[in-house]
């Protein structure tokens, strides 16, 4: 879903889901619940979280989110 990509991009983008909520005017749990849904349906990690409330993500993380900006790219050309 399109909301999830976005939703993605700004949490990589963020390195937090409290800022990205903030960024997107969206509750955290709604933030969290958008990305373990990801995770679930690729049956794996996208982020790698840390006890300090950041997140990194890890290398299928970094793959999708190369994928989303190769797609931003073409559609701005």
């Amino acid at each position: 879903e399109l909301n999830h990509l976005r939703i993605f991009h700004e949490v990589a983008r963020q390195k937090s889901f409290t800022k990205a909520s903030k960024a997107l005017r969206i509750s955290q749990p709604a933030i969290s619940k958008c990305i373990k849904t990801m995770e679930e349906l690729e049956n794996t990690k996208l982020f790698d979280r840390s006890r300090r409330g950041g997140v990194n993500l890890t290398p299928i993380g970094k793959n999708i989110l190369n994928g989303l900006q190769v797609v931003d790219f073409v559609e701005s050309a």
